[in-house]
């Protein structure tokens, strides 16, 4: 396949770039490296990742730029595209609300016209486990009614759904949404929950924990990565799915883990979670495993030793050298 990741130097899209040159296709990355956090470690991941000879071409730009898009389609005889590029995070949306539609919202237009324009096969976008908002009932489903969320980033998301559901219904695009569940592990975002506790527990600083009670269904990046293929390679009608490790992890499980893949006690100060989040997620996953094959091995135990190896390895090297080896 000749794909597109848009976000490709983002934490999940280079990990399934990298799978997918691995495999033999050809990558093509769009994104604008923007500053939302250090934009040292995308450059580190396009730098880094990828083995000689098995690279993607790179195409700096904002996805809101609709000839550039629509030009990268063309140029690169694009039939597959991973919709990725997206502001994330809950609580900065509540706070600028108009950059998280802007990208989000007409940004997903943008690639979906550009899509249909360029005669794209098949298309796999990026949802997210937030637009579940309130919803007390566990695990979550897909068929549960998600137009009740509690944050502009669920909103958000719940509208790509949307938009992906009416461009397969005008144009007949396979479109397959994928709703993401914690994701974690080595070369993630840095303001995620576990590398910025990692970092922390280091150095002898205090952990802000959201409460005990609060549970993420944290999802190894592996494990993700499988199920984004999985969807790509199935692509047909318009589907949408959980991907998720299918295990409720409370807060103090995961710090315990860092603990133990540290070596060091974490000093911790529990705080009430903020509004606009959601108090646990558990994925129902059972339709992405007889559907797309979707298997996920990695627990936190496991998943956060590999994260902590990575982190030793990569964090200063990253962050306060000048120039990387």
């Amino acid at each position: 396949m000749n794909v597109l990741i848009t976000g490709g130097a983002g934490f999940i899209g280079s990990h399934v770039a990298v799978r997918l040159l691995t495999r033999g296709d050809s990558v093509v990355i769009l994104d604008d490296f923007n500053d939302r956090y250090d934009p040292r470690l995308k450059e580190a991941r396009i730098a880094h990742m990828f083995e000689d000879g098995k690279k993607p071409v790179v195409v700096r730009g904002d996805i809101r730029d609709r000839e550039l898009v629509e030009k990268t389609m063309m140029e690169h005889k694009i039939d597959s595209v991973i919709h990725l590029a997206a502001w994330a995070s809950v609580q900065p949306s509540i706070d600028n609300p108009y950059i998280y539609s802007d990208v989000n919202v007409n940004g997903t237009v943008v690639i979906l016209e550009a899509a249909r324009k360029a005669g794209v096969s098949r298309i796999v976008a990026a949802s997210s486990s937030s637009v579940y908002g309130g919803i007390t009932e566990f695990p979550f489903r897909e068929d549960m009614n998600i137009m009740h969320p509690i944050s502009p980033y669920a909103a958000t998301k719940a509208s790509t759904e949307l938009m992906c559901a009416t461009w397969n219904n005008l144009y007949g695009i396979p479109t397959t949404c994928l709703r993401f569940f914690t994701v974690y592990g080595p070369w993630g975002r840095p303001e995620m929950a576990i590398f910025a506790f990692t970092k922390a527990i280091i150095a002898g600083e205090t952990i802000k924990m959201r409460g005990k009670e609060t549970m993420r269904d944290f999802t190894y990046i592996d494990d993700i990565v499988q199920g984004v293929i999985g969807a790509l390679d199935h692509a047909n009608g318009y589907h949408v799915y959980n991907l998720g490790e299918s295990d409720g992890v409370p807060l103090p499980r995961m710090i315990s883990a860092l603990e133990s893949a540290l070596g060091k006690k974490a000093t911790i100060e529990e705080v009430p979670l903020p509004s606009g989040d959601i108090p646990k997620t558990l994925s129902d996953i059972t339709r992405a495993k007889v559907d797309l094959g979707y298997r996920p091995s990695t627990n936190i135990e496991e998943g956060t030793k590999k994260f902590v190896e990575w982190y030793h390895e990569w964090h200063d090297r990253i962050f306060t050298q000048t120039k990387l080896d």
